[in-house]
């Protein structure tokens, strides 16, 4: 990620931080789902 630039690596640190600190004893991790639907109408 970091070789191929779309993310700062002070941003992508803190992320990973964030996902081991989901680790410890009062850690939290949620994921949301979405999905979205469209359609294409004629004119």
């Amino acid at each position: 990620m970091l070789e191929a630039g779309p993310i700062e690596a002070e941003t992508f640190d803190a992320g990973i931080r964030a996902l081991y600190r989901t680790a410890e004893e009062d850690g939290v991790f949620c994921y949301t789902f979405f999905k979205g639907v469209g359609e294409k109408r004629s004119p």
